[in-house]
């Protein structure tokens, strides 16, 4: 069994963390449940971002190995074709058309899930080529929601902190409570918005943050806190123990893209707002969990008469970027059993997106009543997608992904290999 994780004494390079000012031009950077799959022109898909064969999940918690697992990521995720997650895409899509979702749904449920990561999002083949008819399959623009957005609030989709009294236990964020409205602000808010569907009243705020509710909490008041005058909120975020950088932004609308905001977002999404309402939501769930290592034990403070802004710490040395991309290195590719329970954080998130996606298929009318029960589960994530993602070879891997699709009378995803 691996060792706990500990700090990383130093780190080089703060890569990604830069408050970018425009949205159109997102900067990827190791984040939740990062892209696992990268591409080359003409060449068959790489591992963004392997555990590096020296560092074996006994000794992954050595300075050197968080060090070389940050500045892999920094390699990788800069390649001109980009890539995709497994689990934000591939996965999401097969567990969502196995609970009754139909294949396009399930489809633009998984690439709004990718999109809330890369800005946009299109389905690339086996040799790194856009799909045929990919304009048709490519999703809008939302890179207001990228995870290096800082200005427009888009880091709090993938960093969720939560909101806790003096005496109140440490979150779980492993199992987040979904319902829990009053501590996990950004996370209720987004489950709201995305059940209220498109056309509804249910605002989009920046850090979730709306006009307290009636019941008090700041997830699901009426409209975004402050509405006309808005407050600041200031936040820390860690890079290397005690070294924080520092980002800033204030209530009201999300920022979808350059020039929409969220009340616009039907409107600029279209046909798809629904589904990509809910990948928006799967997406910050399964961050929540990816990153409950760092965000557990972050804060949020509301205003006060005296302080009239919310205030975020995440500069805690759990979110130090040594860690942080070693524990994505730890959520494909290897034997998940040989981490430490904290650490197993695929399974944590595909059992709680199974969860997410029964519930969303039941509102829309098209949950396939055998999913509920805990066989169908089992049979669609812990013995179906869970070992498929082990695989350390990235082409066996995805192909792996996608024959426990099949397996399923799941579709391949657009690009994979067809079924036989």
């Amino acid at each position: 069994m691996r060792r706990p994780i500990r700090l990383v004494g130093a780190i080089l390079l703060a890569f990604g963390l830069v408050a970018t000012l425009s949205v159109a031009t997102p900067q990827p950077r190791a984040a939740a449940f990062a892209e696992d799959i990268c591409y080359t022109p003409g060449a068959p898909p790489h591992s963004c971002g392997p555990l590096p064969i020296t560092c074996s999940l006994e000794n992954a918690d050595a300075p050197i190995c968080g060090l070389r697992a940050f500045l892999r990521y920094a390699y990788t995720l800069r390649q001109p074709l980009g890539g995709r997650s497994l689990i934000h895409t591939d996965s999401s899509y097969i567990i969502a058309r196995s609970v009754g979702f139909s294949v396009a749904d399930a489809y633009w449920i998984a690439a709004y899930s990718e999109a809330t990561d890369l800005g946009t999002f299109a389905p690339r083949d086996m040799r790194g080529n856009l799909v045929p008819n990919s304009r048709r399959l490519t999703t809008k623009d939302i890179s207001g929601l990228v995870r290096t957005h800082f200005a427009t609030g888009g880091f709090l989709f993938h960093f969720l902190p939560t909101l806790r009294g003096p005496r109140a236990p440490m979150p779980n964020g492993l199992r987040p409570d979904v319902n829990d409205t009053r501590h996990e602000i950004m996370l209720t808010h987004l489950r709201r918005w995305a059940t209220a569907g498109p056309g509804s009243s249910a605002p989009l705020c920046t850090g979730g943050f709306t006009n307290r509710s009636p019941g008090g909490d700041y997830a699901t008041g009426e409209g975004c806190y402050g509405g006309a005058n808005p407050v600041p909120i200031n936040g820390t975020y860690s890079i290397v123990s005690p070294a924080n950088f520092p980002f800033t932004n204030s209530t009201g609308q999300q920022v979808i893209t350059d020039g929409v905001l969220s009340s616009k977002f039907d409107q600029w999404v279209g046909g798809q707002s629904a589904n990509a309402r809910i990948g928006i939501y799967i997406h910050a769930l399964g961050d929540r969990i990816s990153h409950h290592a760092c965000t557990d034990a972050g804060t949020i403070a509301p205003p006060t008469p005296r302080h009239r802004a919310f205030r975020i710490d995440l500069n805690k040395p759990s979110c130090d970027q040594g860690p942080h991309a070693i524990r994505h290195e730890f959520e494909t590719g290897v034997d998940f059993h040989g981490l430490e329970p904290e650490d197993r954080t695929t399974e944590a998130a595909l059992s709680k997106v199974y969860d997410e996606l029964v519930y969303f298929a039941r509102l829309r009318g098209t949950l396939n009543p055998t999913a509920t029960t805990s066989a169908a589960k089992t049979r669609v994530v812990t013995n179906g997608l869970v070992p498929a993602l082990e695989h350390r070879n990235p082409m066996v891997r995805l192909r792996s992904v996608t024959a426990a699709g099949c397996r399923l009378g799941v579709p391949a995803f657009p690009g994979s290999p067809s079924c036989r």
